[in-house]
């Protein structure tokens, strides 16, 4: 099985309702450029040349429009669907693009390795998986792939409301075939977060493009190990 034989998308999960940092997706990063949180994202996704589709999932709520305006001005199409169902969201998205197989995203995740994603996105084809999820990188840099049919199967058989918000439940419950993804040789730092909740974390994340010229995961650990303070701020 080949990854060019199929078509691949990739789904980013984004809003502005978010409370604890609302409008977080569009605040510039780093600070005083014009790119933003989730442009960040796209750009990184659209370096992976076996990304076929690359789409950005919100609701319909009013306080999105702004969102689908941006998106839409970095010619990235925006599906508009269902606030808690985000996985009305996955379906019909994967339904009307004919996507073979879908690699979730959420847009409050900027550090997005793509030599990782690619190992990960080979190995999942490699071992003819239906469902695929990486562990051992930090909170906010794993990733989570499955076959469009599951996110079917899902959809149609599931009632249970974590399961539609949350996406994927009930596919890590009933694919048949899953694997978790244990990436080797990282050295782990207890409790690192490369996500973005708070505006904690939107400092940590501006020092981290501040002071790296590659923000991929081994240059940021190892940009930790030596300046241990921006754990203090990190946390």
């Amino acid at each position: 099985m080949a990854a060019g034989q199929f078509k691949i998308g990739a789904i980013i999960q984004a809003r502005l309702g978010s409370t604890r940092l609302p409008n977080k997706v569009l605040m510039p990063l780093p600070i005083g450029s014009n790119e933003t949180i989730l442009s960040q994202i796209i750009k990184k996704i659209k370096e992976v040349d076996i990304i076929s589709d690359v789409i950005v999932a919100t609701s319909k709520l009013p306080i999105n429009d702004r969102l689908e305006e941006y998106v839409n001005s970095l010619n990235i199409d925006c599906f508009r669907g269902e606030e808690e169902d985000v996985l009305s969201r996955f379906y019909h998205i994967s339904q009307e693009r004919n996507l073979d197989y879908v690699i979730r995203f959420t847009g409050d995740n900027p550090v997005v390795d793509t030599v990782y994603l690619k190992q990960f996105i080979n190995n999942f084809f490699k071992n003819k998986l239906e469902y695929s999820y990486s562990t051992n990188l930090p909170l906010g840099c794993n990733f989570e792939m499955m076959k469009s049919s599951e996110i079917v199967q899902a959809y149609e058989n599931t009632e249970d409301m974590f399961d539609k918000e949350h996406v994927t439940p009930y596919i890590k419950r009933n694919a048949k075939k899953t694997e978790y993804f244990l990436f080797n040789n990282i050295c782990v730092i207890n409790n690192l977060r490369l996500t973005i909740d708070y505006a904690s974390d939107y400092a940590f994340m501006n020092l981290i493009y501040k002071m790296l010229k590659s923000k991929s995961v081994k240059s940021i650990i190892n940009l930790i190990e030596k300046n241990h303070w921006l754990l203090d701020i990190n946390n």
